[in-house]
Parts: C-alpha cells; structure tokens; sequence
C-alpha cells in the first residue's frame, strides 16, 4: 500500500492486489455506495487517522479506480469551505468548467464564450477523458453579472464547484494548457 499526498486536500492510496487480499476486500463487489466499498472506506480512513495522516475533520470525496494489475487506486478528497483569506486570492476569481463530448459543441462553446464574454476571462484550459472534453475558464468576480447572461444561454453541462474543477485537474489529460478559448474558437473559422 502506497500513500501519496496529491495536494492539501486529496490523498492518493494505491492497493495492490495482496494488499485486498490482506484487507479481505473483493474488488469486484466495490460499486456506488455497496457494503465493500464502504469497507474499503472505513479500512483506509482508519490506517489515515492511526497514521496522523490525515485530518477526518471535514467532509470527504472518495474516488475509486480499478488498476489493470488487479488492485486499485483511492482518492480521498476532503471537502472544505474556502476562506477568503486564500494567498492565491482565488476567492477574488469564479471558475467556470463546462463538459461536452462533441467537438462540434466545444468548438461552437469556445466561440459562444469568446464572443460573448471573451474579453473578461483571465484564463481558459482544456482537459480531456474518456471521449470527454473539459473547458475550465475563469474571470473575475467583480463581472460575474456581466457574464451571467451569456453563460445562462450555453446549453453543455457546467459547474462552478471548486471540488469537480480540482478533480478535473487530477484525472483528466491535459490537451491546452492556456488560451484555450481562442485557440478552440479558430478552429471554427
């Protein structure tokens, strides 16, 4: 069993499968919310918290992902509410991720945005998996208003939550880096 500190707030755990076998749990009859996935849970939290490891003091996110080699992988995020005391001042910025799986949308997306709020986003990445494309975009607060009226209007699947957008970042393969918009956009022309 490998524990790796992803960032602040998400713990890695890599089981081989001896490591399952060890901890009697059958990989096969871990899905959504079954009885062994929540012992897997319960198992991996207590080795954390006996380790000092990590903090139970929040909400958790857990992710769980079959490896080829017959074990798995855990991510343990911990939810948290987010201070405006931040020193990256992200607290001043709202990030925006939207998901398609048409290029066809992500082009005519790109070129929604870039049009219609284009010269207030700060910044534009693009993430992909699994036949998934993800736009992330961020602008500042001060023009959420502004930006509100265009965003209402885009019909691909969005979210602002700072946990989905962290997770992105994790799982996802990056494609571009930055000015993601504008370089999608041209595509189109």
């Amino acid at each position: 069993m490998r524990i790796i500190r992803v960032s602040n707030n998400t713990i890695k755990i890599v089981l081989t499968q001896n490591d399952l076998v060890m901890l009697e749990i059958d990989f096969s009859k871990c899905d959504r919310n079954s009885p062994e996935a929540k012992k897997l849970v319960d198992i991996l939290l207590n080795i954390l918290k006996r380790s000092g490891f990590y903090d139970l003091g929040s909400k958790i996110y857990v992710e769980i992902f079959e490896e080829f080699t017959g074990g798995c992988v855990v991510y343990i995020t911990k939810k948290e509410t987010y201070k405006k005391s931040d020193k990256n001042n992200s607290h001043l910025m709202f990030n925006v991720m939207f998901q398609t799986d048409s290029v066809k949308d992500l082009i005519d997306l790109s070129s929604s945005l870039k049009n219609g709020i284009g010269i207030i986003i700060k910044s534009s990445i693009l993430y992909y998996s699994d036949n998934i494309y993800r736009l992330l975009i961020s602008f500042p607060k001060s023009y959420l208003k502004q930006a509100s009226k265009t965003l209402k209007k885009i019909k691909c699947y969005s979210s602002n939550d700072r946990l989905i957008i962290e997770q992105t970042k994790e799982h996802y393969d990056l494609l571009i880096k930055s000015n993601a918009l504008n370089k999608i956009s041209e595509l189109y022309q």
